[in-house]
């Protein structure tokens, strides 16, 4: 499996994490509780626990350089980008005066496209005696989905009775459901021509179209998915604090290729809004 980013360094950033709120805790250690019936103006040295959906966008950018086909006249596909979305569950663990631990499983789609233009040649139409220009763009069309697993260690460090800020970060790790790819080639110019389609593909929009492939699985596609996740988030108090709101914006950086034999990444962007309430 090709890795941008070795196993044994995803587990100590792992660890690390992990490992900051239980060096909180033994600081905490000896002092009594106290009152915590709202959540955003909890006292410290009680705990608490939050769980509730969360529902967000993501803008996905699909990199490296890869090809599908096999043919020297099929360039690379360098660049693509795609919206998506996500939904699930998400939880939080309140250790302390502003830190946290929020786990979350989300289902989310990642999809992204890719266009390339072939190099303009000069050809001759039957009907035509002066060349003319050929124009051909091939582009391909993904689909990516996934169950994602994340912990986030929280820190807040800005607040008022109204709202806190805070800043989230942690190791995520996917399991890839599915992936797909169709991949076709259209002739722009001349607008009078067809292709020639000798090894008799699947053909579209009157003859202008080739279709290489249609919802086919994607070649070599990986099944697990790692990354480091990070951003910014707001929490704001609604019905009285019954229940916290937490939009946030944040980055997904991909640590495993999208394939075992190309250098594709995956990174996000990714616009949430989680719905939590204290139990």
């Amino acid at each position: 499996m090709n890795k941008v980013f070795s196993f044994t360094w995803f587990a100590v950033v792992c660890a690390a994490l992990l490992a900051l709120p239980l060096v909180a805790i033994a600081q905490e250690s000896g002092q009594t509780a106290d009152d915590t019936s709202d959540p955003l103006n909890f006292k410290p040295l009680r705990p608490k626990f939050l769980l509730g959906p969360r529902f967000g966008g993501n803008r996905n950018f699909h990199s490296g350089g890869f090809r599908t086909i096999s043919e020297s006249n099929c360039p690379k596909f360098d660049q693509g980008s795609g919206f998506g979305y996500l939904a699930g569950l998400t939880a939080e663990y309140v250790g302390g005066a502003n830190w946290g631990i929020i786990p979350a499983v989300t289902y989310e789609s990642r999809p992204g496209s890719f266009t390339q233009q072939l190099p303009d040649v000069k050809v001759l139409l039957a009907d035509f005696p002066e060349p003319v220009n050929q124009t051909i763009s091939t582009s391909s069309d993904i689909t990516y989905q996934m169950v994602n697993m994340e912990v986030l260690y929280k820190y807040e460090f800005a607040f008022n009775k109204s709202f806190r800020v805070s800043v989230a970060a942690g190791p995520a790790a996917a399991i890839v459901l599915g992936g797909k790819i169709t991949q076709v080639q259209d002739l722009n110019e001349p607008l009078n021509a067809r292709f020639l389609n000798p090894t008799g593909l699947v053909t579209e929009r009157n003859g202008r179209r080739l279709v290489f492939s249609k919802d086919a699985e994607i070649p070599g596609r990986n099944g697990f998915r790692a990354s480091l996740k990070g951003g910014l988030q707001l929490e704001i108090g609604l019905f009285h604090n019954q229940i916290i709101m937490y939009p946030g914006a944040f980055y997904d950086l991909g640590l495993i290729h999208v394939t075992k034999n190309e250098d594709w990444n995956l990174n996000s962007l990714l616009f949430q809004v989680d719905f939590r309430h204290a139990f």
